[in-house]
């Protein structure tokens, strides 16, 4: 979310208006999501699903580094610039990761960055990975652990992707909601349903970063910023992403009112550097008891996006992505 380093400015990428609201164009095969297989090499784990993929590294956070279709990755993969890559979950709010109560950063390592343990259930095919146990600097005596696990839904060309932090402190409750992040190329559309708010932006955000409404949705066509930039939503539940190779990421979770977000927080966060975006969704702020969990579950579906990245606004594009929600 915070970057450390400004990036030079980016070429303008042009989106052209589309076609048809089917997954593929010409002569595309359609993709298929079986057979499901879970394997692991070392410390990375793969979750395939026929040409749908999803890999983990579980040495680094047990970050999701791939979610591929037909070997297209939808995520930014690392470089040794930078540790902002791939898809990862962190506690909300930012502002508890320390005791000033604002400019916290970096995450909580255990959960962010350093190594999980994991397991493979062979009769589910599934995938779950445990971190360590982590502090919240901001909340004295505490102490958590994450897991994710990850399922197969083959009849829905989807995975599920499912958080649990667990309170291990013996006495101290955690105010915390689930937060998910994944970072995508910039040069793409964001998207997601409009919630019952106005979008607002952090005072630094670029002026150029800017989030429009169309068609019932909200959107965000990715442009060049000069300076880190941020923008806060209320949405309805989904949050989707078109790439500039044709993919179109979805992910799905259950809504809550913007009055549930945690404090400084917003159901969906969309953030950019100009280097990469990043895409956030959070479930509501819960109060974790001693001993108890907070479970989430976010489901994963890639598609084809026809005829290229669509423009900002275009129905067929909401349609798709309805569609793409029902299956």
């Amino acid at each position: 979310m915070r970057a450390r380093r400004v990036p030079t400015l980016l070429l303008t990428f042009v989106l052209p208006a589309f076609a048809g609201v089917c997954g593929g164009s010409g002569g595309d095969k359609p993709p298929t999501y079986s057979p499901v297989s879970a394997t692991v090499a070392g410390t990375i784990y793969t979750l395939q699903l026929g040409d749908l993929k999803m890999v983990v590294d579980g040495a680094r956070g047990a970050r999701i580094t791939e979610f591929s279709l037909f070997q297209k990755n939808a995520l930014v993969t690392r470089d040794q610039n930078s540790s902002n890559y791939g898809s990862t979950y962190w506690p909300s709010p930012q502002s508890s990761w320390c005791t000033a109560g604002g400019g916290c950063w970096p995450p909580p390592a255990a959960v962010d960055s350093q190594a999980y343990t994991g397991t493979i259930d062979d009769a589910l095919n599934s995938i779950q990975l445990t971190s360590a146990a982590a502090s919240i600097g901001g909340i004295a005596e505490s102490a958590i652990t994450v897991s994710k696990t990850l399922t197969p839904a083959p009849d829905s060309g989807a995975i599920d992707v499912t958080y649990t932090l667990t309170n291990t402190s013996p006495t101290v409750a955690v105010s915390v909601a689930p937060w998910q992040i994944s970072r995508v190329a910039p040069g793409g559309l964001t998207l997601f349903g409009a919630g019952s708010v106005p979008v607002t932006y952090t005072s630094d955000s670029d002026p150029t970063f800017v989030l429009s409404e169309g068609a019932g949705d909200v959107w965000y066509a990715s442009a060049a910023v000069n300076h880190n930039s941020k923008a806060f939503a209320d949405g309805t539940g989904w949050l989707a992403q078109v790439t500039p190779d044709r993919l179109l990421l979805v992910q799905s979770y259950t809504d809550i009112a913007a009055t549930d977000a945690a404090p400084g927080e917003a159901e969906i966060e969309v953030f950019t550097n100009g280097d990469y975006v990043e895409i956030e969704d959070q479930g509501a702020l819960t109060t974790v008891a001693p001993g108890a969990t907070l479970t989430w579950t976010v489901r994963w579906k890639l598609r084809r996006a026809p005829g290229g990245t669509p423009a900002a606004g275009d129905g067929q594009l909401a349609a798709l992505v309805s569609a793409t929600l029902a299956e």
